[in-house]
C-alpha cells in the first residue's frame, strides 16, 4: 500500500476511526447500513460535519427526507450544519415531462445549505418537472454539480429509496455500478445509506462498495441496545468486532475497546451476512 493510500479520512466518530484504524481511506464509496432508527443518517451527517471543520465541501443528496425536515432532526445535536450543502433530488414522478432532458433537470437543481433548507413553492415546481430519480439520472445531477463546486465528502441517503423510485426502463444493478465507478473517479469519499440488505438478493454495492459499516439495534429483555460492526474495509487491517454505542445529544459515541454483551452478539450472529 502506497503512502497516499495510508492516508485516512476521519468520519467525525472517534471510536468508528479507531475500529477503522484512523478513518477511511480517502475517495472511495462505502456502505452504511442498517434498519430504521439505527443512527445511519446521523452518522452521516457527523461525518459530513467534520468534513467541514477540516475546510472541506461537504454534500449531502435527499432522497428519503425533505432538506426541512432532516435540518430540524439534526438540529437536537447542537451543530452548526450551515456549510453542509443539501442536494434534493426527491422527484414528483407522476408529473414527469419526457419533453424535459435529464440534463436540463440537473441544471435546474438547486442547491442550498442545510441551514437555509425550507420547503417552497419554487422547490416543488422543480420537483414536478422532474423525471423519475434512477441511478442514471443522479449521476447526471452530480455531474453537474461537480463541475460547479469540488466536494470532497459525499452521502446519498438512501440506495433503497433510489432503487424504489427508479422506473422500470432503465437497469437499476447496472446504474448503480456505473454511479459507483463514477464516484470513485471524481475522488469523493462517499457514504452510500441502504437499509438492511436481503441476505438472498446480490446487491452490486455490498460486493463493490470498498467498506461496509452495519449499525444496529438489540432489544435485550426491556432494554434497547445500539452497536456499530465494520463488517468489510478493504485495503487496511479493521476491528472486526461489533462495538457498543449510542446516540447522545452530541451525536453518536461508540465504545470502541469495549465488546456488545452475549444477548447482542447471540442476536447478531443469528442474522446471516454473505460479504
Amino acid at each position: 500500500m502506497s503512502a497516499q493510500d495510508q492516508h485516512r479520512m476521519p468520519t467525525g466518530v472517534t471510536g468508528v476511526d479507531t475500529m477503522l484504524h484512523g478513518g477511511l481511506i480517502p475517495g472511495r464509496p462505502y456502505v452504511v447500513a442498517g434498519g430504521h432508527g439505527t443512527g445511519k443518517t446521523t452518522f452521516c451527517v457527523q461525518f459530513l460535519q467534520q468534513g467541514v471543520r477540516q475546510g472541506e465541501r461537504a454534500l449531502f443528496v435527499a432522497i428519503d427526507e425533505p432538506p426541512a425536515e432532516l435540518r430540524e432532526n439534526v438540529r437536537f445535536l447542537g451543530w452548526d450544519v450551515g456549510k453542509i450543502r443539501i442536494l434534493d433530488v426527491h422527484p414528483a414522478a407522476k408529473a414527469y415531462s419526457r419533453k424535459v432532458s435529464l440534463v436540463e433537470v440537473a441544471a435546474q437543481r438547486s442547491v442550498g445549505s442545510l441551514r437555509e433548507a425550507r420547503a417552497d413553492s419554487k422547490t416543488e415546481t422543480m420537483k414536478q418537472m422532474s423525471p423519475d430519480l434512477s441511478p442514471q439520472s443522479l449521476q447526471l445531477m452530480l455531474r453537474q454539480e461537480l463541475q460547479e463546486v469540488k466536494y470532497s465528502r459525499l452521502v446519498i441517503d438512501s440506495l433503497t429509496s433510489l432503487k424504489g423510485l427508479s422506473g422500470g426502463e432503465e437497469d437499476i444493478d447496472t446504474g448503480i455500478v456505473s454511479l459507483l465507478r463514477f464516484l470513485s473517479e471524481a475522488n469523493l469519499t462517499s457514504l452510500l445509506v441502504t437499509d438492511f440488505d436481503d441476505p438472498e438478493a446480490l446487491e452490486p454495492e455490498m460486493f463493490l462498495s470498498r467498506g461496509i459499516i452495519r449499525f444496529h439495534k438489540v432489544m435485550t429483555g426491556s432494554k434497547m441496545e445500539r452497536c456499530v460492526w465494520v463488517e468489510k474495509f478493504r485495503g487496511s487491517a479493521h476491528d472486526t468486532q461489533p462495538r457498543p454505542m449510542m446516540i447522545t445529544k452530541s451525536g453518536i459515541t461508540v465504545e470502541s475497546e469495549k465488546k456488545v454483551g452475549k444477548q447482542v452478539q447471540k442476536a447478531l450472529t443469528s442474522v446471516p451476512h454473505d460479504l
